[in-house]
């Protein structure tokens, strides 16, 4: 897929992804549903184990360009120790007020209040992520349990520097920081400081599910990641769920551990993701998705996504994901006596692009084959509407 393309499917993707959580935060404000603090609790832990939140803590303990550390010159009095330059006319004056010769007023150099302003940005963003995190290994999750004590231990680590420890504990810091001094932190031209307060925004954000912290979390912990071929897949997927919704009636939800199971989303009694295990970072061979129906544990249709290099082998294309189709519809028989052969008019061929192929209008005895500019303007609601029928759903 060209770049334009590819930007494309990506926007329709995050599109159905961050339209599924509008109605867990309408307006902006969390509903008080279990549903939708599970959902932000599961996107939080998603923050906190981020790349950013990781590099943070690593720059805190040296292991990259790390916190700033501003000095002024602020006078203090001490009694025999002198830990400074004097301030010789204020000493005369003070041992003279207060008849104490081991009094002195000395220079020390401190850190300035805009070095523990950017000291407590970058605290406050792993104290956040340390307690994620923490909260993550009492409940179930999507993360290995021994990557989460490895990045625990990173943060904990990073928050027991003098700098840190003081910048949470201290007057300043006992308090989350306000948007004035997050703003100042991300103006700030080099150290963590910038980034740690952008991670801030964002963990701010997802506690409403706003926008455009889902989209950055999306994209840092998912999309990223994904392949060519992976990206049209999920495309496939999150279309048919949307007509699913439409057809059925019932919510389209978002499943947060689509990374460790390969479920898109959820469509009241359906699943709807890969219908094979699928490695993200590492594979990006075709692999067909899959509707189940959670109540049978039977495939009730198939979606197969390709992409055609050029018009001369579309035909050939199409064949080969048409014959990769009859299979798995021929094989969702052979699981047992009480399971039946998913009939190929309830499944679909995805183009990325269709050069001379002229799409059929979808009827109940056809194969649907559709390209991906189709299945975004509703192509597959009368597919959907069949597939519910079956389903004893309309």
């Amino acid at each position: 897929m060209n770049i334009n393309s590819i930007d494309t499917v990506l926007r329709f993707c995050l599109g159905v992804v961050l339209g599924s959580y509008k109605r867990l935060a309408p307006g902006g404000r969390l509903l008080p549903t279990s549903e939708a603090r599970s959902e932000r609790d599961a996107l939080l832990l998603a923050w906190a184990m981020s790349t950013d939140t990781h590099e943070i803590a690593l720059g805190a303990i040296g292991r990259h360009p790390g916190v700033r550390q501003g000095k002024t010159l602020e006078a203090a009095i001490h009694f025999g120790q002198i830990t400074g330059s004097i301030e010789a006319r204020e000493t005369i004056l003070q041992q003279h007020l207060t008849t104490d010769p081991s009094l002195f007023v000395v220079n020390e150099l401190v850190p300035s209040r805009e070095s523990l302003m950017w000291q407590q940005v970058v605290a406050w963003t792993l104290k956040l992520a340390r307690d994620e995190i923490s909260k993550s290994l009492e409940s179930n999750h999507g993360y290995n349990k021994h990557t989460l004590i490895d990045r625990l231990a990173v943060h904990k680590r990073a928050l027991a520097l003098p700098a840190l420890s003081r910048a949470i504990t201290g007057r300043i810091g006992r308090s989350e920081p306000r948007e004035a001094t997050i703003n100042f932190a991300r103006r700030t031209k080099s150290g963590l400081h910038p980034k740690a307060a952008d991670c801030l925004r964002i963990y701010q954000g997802l506690c409403r599910l706003a926008p455009f912290a889902l989209r950055r979390v999306f994209l840092d912990t998912l999309f990223d990641h994904l392949g060519d071929q992976r990206l049209l897949e999920m495309a496939g997927g999150l279309a048919v769920s949307e007509a699913l919704s439409v057809a059925s009636g019932h919510p389209l939800t978002w499943n947060s551990s689509i990374a460790s199971d390969g479920i898109m989303t959820n469509v009241g009694p359906f699943e709807i993701g890969w219908h094979r295990p699928v490695d993200f970072y590492t594979d990006d061979c075709q692999s067909m998705v899959a509707v189940r129906d959670t109540r049978t544990n039977s495939c009730i249709s198939f979606i197969q996504c390709a992409d055609a290099s050029g018009p001369a082998v579309e035909n050939e294309v199409i064949r080969q994901a048409t014959e990769s189709l009859v299979g798995a519809c021929r094989q969702e028989s052979k699981k047992g006596p009480r399971f039946e052969e998913t009939p190929l008019a309830d499944c679909a061929v995805v183009m990325r692009k269709l050069y001379h192929y002229k799409p059929e209008t979808t009827t109940l005895d056809k194969l649907t084959i559709a390209e991906f500019d189709d299945i975004t303007r509703g192509r597959f609601l009368e597919l959907a509407r069949r597939v519910c029928r079956r389903a004893s759903l309309t």
